[in-house]
Order: structure tokens, then C-alpha cells, then sequence
């Protein structure tokens, strides 16, 4: 889906944590309206009971599988930010690797 296909219906955010805002559609034909929702399992609720679509980072579709809720990409949606966060005094086994893999997927994308 692109992002003038989803202007055209109505969008769910999760305004705790969701990446979505009007801001995807600055400058565009047309904004869709949108239904503010609480939470994750608010939005998902929403999105299987037919009130709207949402628009997510992929790893919600691994995270939060629903019934009755479909994940399909975006192809020209931007990139998020993405946060990786330990404790200060217990830094991960494997973080450089992690870190590494991901800088270099990143950068060949």
C-alpha cells in the first residue's frame, strides 16, 4: 500500500506509543481522518472491528499477531527511529555483534 491509498480511510494511532501522526501526510493531497486509541491492544481491537487501518513498524506484525488483523507493507512509508536500551551497570553479551548486523544491514538498504 502506499501512503495516498491510506489517505483514503480512516487511521487508527496509538497515541502511547505509536510512530503515527499527521506528519506522514504533510504537504499531501489528501490526510486521512484519524481515531485515537490508548494502547497496542486498543489499536489492534480497533483495526480487527473494522473502525480503521493502522500504520506500524514491522516487528508489531511478529509482536502482536491478531485475529482478524492483516499487516502489509508500506512502500513508501519513511523509516523509523529504532532504540536499543539495556541498563546502565549490565551491558548485553553480544551487543557489539547486535549493533554491528544492524549498522551494516542499514547501511545497504
Amino acid at each position: 500500500m502506499r501512503l495516498a491509498e491510506i489517505a483514503e480511510r480512516t487511521v487508527i494511532v496509538d497515541l502511547r506509543s505509536g510512530t503515527t501522526t499527521q506528519e506522514l501526510w504533510r504537504g499531501a493531497e489528501q490526510v486521512p481522518h484519524f481515531i485515537e486509541s490508548s494502547d497496542v491492544v486498543g489499536w489492534l481491537d480497533l483495526i480487527a472491528a473494522g473502525r480503521g487501518v493502522g500504520i506500524t513498524a514491522s516487528a508489531t506484525a511478529d509482536h502482536h499477531p491478531g485475529p482478524g488483523v492483516v499487516y502489509r507493507p508500506v512502500t513508501d512509508g519513511p523509516r523509523i527511529p529504532v532504540r536499543l536500551a539495556w541498563w546502565r551497570d549490565a551491558r548485553p553479551r553480544g551487543l557489539d555483534d547486535l549493533v554491528d548486523a544492524v549498522t551494516a544491514r542499514c547501511a545497504g538498504v
